[in-house]
């Protein structure tokens, strides 16, 4: 019975493949003839971006983004997303406003569409072994510099529980080394739309919080720690709660204490979390 409640979903999630992906070998097409003529990052906001983002329309799903008043559009910068599904890089395109690349491993670029859309965009691989951090952030400078900002999902794994899992401290070592700012990138509702292991779709409302650029240049270890949390926390409230940083958050001091404290409250709020999952889990 349950699986025939599955059916009209399954039809639907099955038209929303067959449109994006033939939709995204069109704008593969077109925005690689334009490239022979104009560089990408030129065409980017009409053709890569609003092509990219339009499979969001395909899936039905109404998304409203909201920039954070300090958020400067024209600055390029490393923007920090949390990771739900194989969507999430169409939301970027939704919502940076100017050219941007993917950060990934060098064997994404051989998926059929996908790895040619990342190559147009000049998408930055990140190679195995010492030194790969002074690569990439290298190539993030190089990218910064022909007005191309860097697009990161710093779990590096999709969400399994809807909770945003830890932050990897390389993209921000990278964001330093670089000399570039990095952005907040939270989306609220992605995994309405879809969840990780399932090419299910269905329509939902989805929130986007671009946020304020952070200074990463010159700072100390202890205050690239607390950087990180801050940013965590940032992202974790709005992609969990839907809620808006304060500006005492924004602008707290980058501090021992505060990564104390930011880290002391996030466990306390998944023990809370796990309590409550387990007391709804005995009551069933």
């Amino acid at each position: 019975m349950q699986a025939l409640k599955k059916i009209p979903q399954a039809a639907f999630s099955t038209a929303v493949w067959s449109t994006s992906f033939v939709w995204m070998g069109a704008v593969a097409a077109t925005w690689g003839i334009t490239g022979i003529f104009v560089p990408p990052r030129r065409t980017h906001n009409y053709i890569g971006g609003p092509g990219m983002a339009a499979v969001l329309k395909f899936t039905l799903s109404d998304v409203d983004v909201h920039y954070h008043p300090r958020f400067d559009p024209e600055r390029r910068s490393i923007f920090v997303q949390n990771h739900v599904n194989l969507l999430d890089a169409h939301i970027a395109c939704k919502s940076i406003p100017h050219a941007f690349c993917g950060l990934m491993n060098a064997w994404q670029f051989k998926i059929p569409i996908y790895g040619w859309i990342m190559k147009l965009a000049d998408g930055i691989a990140v190679p195995k072994g010492d030194g790969r951090f002074r690569v990439v952030a290298d190539a993030a400078k190089d990218r910064a510099a022909k007005g191309i900002s860097i697009l990161t999902f710093p779990e590096a794994h999709r969400t399994l529980d809807g909770k945003v899992r830890e932050f990897k401290k390389g993209v921000f070592l990278i964001a330093k080394m670089a000399g570039l700012p990095v952005v907040p990138l939270a989306v609220y509702g992605m995994r309405d739309l879809m969840q990780k292991g399932s090419l299910l779709v269905k329509p939902a409302k989805i929130k986007v919080l671009v946020g304020p650029q952070f200074e990463t240049e010159g700072l100390k270890s202890h205050e690239l720690n607390a950087l990180i949390a801050k940013v965590h926390r940032i992202v974790s409230d709005f992609a969990e709660r839907g809620e808006m940083p304060t500006d005492e958050l924004i602008d707290a001091p980058l501090t021992k204490e505060l990564t104390a404290r930011l880290e002391a409250d996030l466990a306390e709020r998944r023990a809370a979390e796990a309590a409550e999952a387990e007391a709804e889990s005995a009551a069933e």
